[in-house]
């Protein structure tokens, strides 16, 4: 009875631990990682911050201010007017302030609030198009890589067919022992290929699921369709960089920076300006009541925020060359990416319609040559390593291609389809 239960716990254990799988497509895989990924959750979390500051800069900072104090008057004097038991004189004072901002700096601050509020949306937008462009490279790095194993597959599957002609010839008299070693040379090489090739695609998996928010133990499948390779549109370079000065989260918070930087040397201007505090005095003793007021106000004669004021400004002057220097980037950015898409185009095309027709072409005449003995096995071995390797160039250049659309359209931040 005890063997049973132990067993059914272990299948129980084994059904609720065992990996699970997730079928995605590439569009699916960013949109879960736009909900689940660790980082730009904490991200986000930010926006709560900046909202809190929000509430304190909207916030009048100063309470009113009330005060008591209070005498009691005991005397033995020889005049009867003047002796005074214990508590039968008593005065008391009751101060009433408020301090009031002057210079408009709480509607400054409410400003600056606001402004740094917009700095973190855009920064949770352009952390958003990061991890648009890492999940598309990543789930493009996996096809890749499923390619590149089925081509190794492929390649065992046919090293080990040519492994068994040759040694059938062999055995038979008709091909020398030679062919039999080469083949199997060859069919060892792919095989450890296919072993690295293995171990790649595992770290990549990893590094899409850690991507996702994805427990380490889940499966990740890829839904593939039919022709995974985006659509090239027609695109002007002009335009693009354009178009990407004009999106880009991260140059738009520069400039929001930069307004925010405009807005605190006004606030600390500003705060140079005294704020008046106006108190109110209430006073009663035993025979009469007093009444009073008045204003304090603080001179700025030796802090009037100069170095403050230095600071912000470099500030501001550092922000401006940070952001011309990353239009610049930006420009390269979008230079570099559309040249390789350029060139991986051209590439994918001559693979297509030239290279891999012909090389297979090739490949099939020279084994049915093999067949009848007309042609040796070192011939095959190296018309099937050109096939095998300008296939895996062909894949080279499709990883390349999309990998291109990928950053250019992470460049523009979107909006090129």
């Amino acid at each position: 009875m005890i063997n049973k239960w132990l067993i059914l716990l272990f299948f129980f254990l084994l059904f609720f631990t065992e990996a699970y799988g997730m079928e995605l497509s590439i569009d699916e895989a960013v949109d879960y990682a736009m909900k689940n990924n660790l980082d730009l959750k904490a991200k986000r979390e930010e926006m709560n911050i900046a909202r809190g500051n929000l509430t304190t800069a909207i916030t009048y900072p100063f309470n009113p201010e009330i005060s008591l104090e209070g005498r009691n008057l005991n005397s033995t004097g020889d005049d009867v007017k003047t002796r005074y038991r214990f508590g039968e004189k008593n005065e008391y004072t009751i101060y009433l302030s408020q301090t009031f901002e002057t210079g408009g700096q709480r509607s400054l601050r409410k400003d600056i609030a606001l402004k740094n509020e917009d700095v973190v949306q855009f920064e949770i937008a352009d952390m958003d198009r990061l991890l648009t462009g890492e999940v598309k490279r990543e789930f493009y790095n996996l096809i890749f890589l499923e390619d590149k194993l089925k081509l190794t597959d492929l390649s065992i599957g046919l090293n080990q067919k040519l492994l068994d002609v040759a040694e059938k010839r062999f055995r038979s008299g008709d091909a020398p022992k030679m062919d039999v070693n080469l083949t199997m040379v060859e069919l060892k090489k792919v095989e450890n290929e296919k072993t690295k090739v293995t171990g790649l695609l595992s770290i990549s998996k990893a590094r899409l699921g850690n991507l996702l928010g994805l427990p380490p133990d889940t499966e990740i499948i890829l839904k593939r369709d039919e022709d995974i390779t985006p659509p090239l549109k027609d695109m002007d370079l002009k335009g693009l960089k354009e178009m990407a000065i004009k999106n880009r989260p991260d140059i738009i918070n520069f400039e929001i920076k930069e307004k925010a930087i405009s807005e605190e040397i006004l606030l600390t201007r500003a705060d140079v300006s005294p704020d008046v505090r106006v108190s109110l005095l209430y006073n009663r003793d035993y025979d009469k009541e007093v009444y009073g007021a008045g204003v304090s106000i603080p001179i700025p004669i030796v802090n009037r925020n100069r170095g403050q004021i230095e600071t912000l400004m470099a500030q501001k002057l550092r922000l401006n060359t940070k952001r011309e220097s990353l239009k610049l980037l930006i420009e390269k950015e979008i230079e570099s990416a559309w040249m390789r898409v350029d060139t991986a185009k051209k590439s994918l095309k001559l693979f297509k319609e030239d290279i891999l027709p012909q090389l297979k072409e090739n490949a099939d005449g020279l084994k049915r040559a093999y067949d009848v003995g007309r042609v040796g096995i070192f011939a095959i071995i190296i018309e099937h390593q050109k096939l095998i390797s300008n296939t895996s160039a062909y894949y080279d250049s499709l990883f390349e291609y999309n990998t291109a659309l990928v950053d250019l359209e992470a460049a523009i931040a979107g909006g090129m389809k």
